[in-house]
């Protein structure tokens, strides 16, 4: 007969000690979940909100990697900015630091005149965290990017860091920050040098 333990009501329980018969020790009933609590002022958003982002984030790539630069402002806001910023240690990214482009169309034109200088791109994206704030949604998505013109190469590995907000056209990204961590290849190849 299999015995229950009533885990709301029990604080300890003994159970035998299996690596010493002679010893019992105490099992502490399970703790409640912590609730997640939000303050006033800070953005709520649901499961549906979730897969919207993400979906967000996943069409601006596939948009980088088919050249589709419509797509790409789709997934800006009109006031959005995009920054890169390199590892101190990198070779040449003191060319790609700053603000790259401020608004969706000056964004996805800018980022066309560098993907027009490649045979191929493509991205990768890892882990994505996604969470609420004060201003709407943050979010950290590691990326490899490979770059490729002829036989020669740029990869590049990094997160991106974006600040979502909520438009009538659903979820999209305001700021971008495209901050790399290691490179491997020749910068040449997207710098067009």
């Amino acid at each position: 007969m299999d015995e229950y333990i009533d885990t709301q009501h029990a604080s300890d329980v003994l159970l035998p000690d299996l690596t010493s018969p002679v010893h019992q020790r105490p099992i502490h009933a399970p703790q409640k979940q912590r609730k997640r609590v939000m303050t006033q002022n800070t953005q709520q958003i649901d499961g549906r909100d979730e897969a919207e982002i993400r979906s967000v984030i996943l069409g601006y790539v596939e948009a980088l990697d088919s050249r589709d630069f419509g797509q790409l402002a789709d997934a800006f806001t009109d006031t959005a900015e995009l920054e890169n910023t390199f590892e101190s240690y990198i070779p040449g990214g003191e060319d790609f630091t700053g603000v790259l482009a401020r608004g969706a169309n000056e964004i996805a034109g800018a980022i066309g005149d560098l993907m027009r200088r490649l045979d191929a791109t493509q991205h990768f994206l890892g882990a994505i965290w996604i969470e609420a704030s004060d201003e709407g949604v943050r979010t950290r998505t590691q990326i490899i990017a490979h770059h490729h013109r002829g036989t020669d190469f740029y990869h590049t590995g990094g997160t991106y860091t974006d600040s979502f907000v909520r438009t009538d056209n659903g979820w999209r990204i305001d700021r971008r920050v495209l901050h790399t961590l290691w490179t491997t290849g020749e910068p040449s190849v997207v710098t067009g040098a």
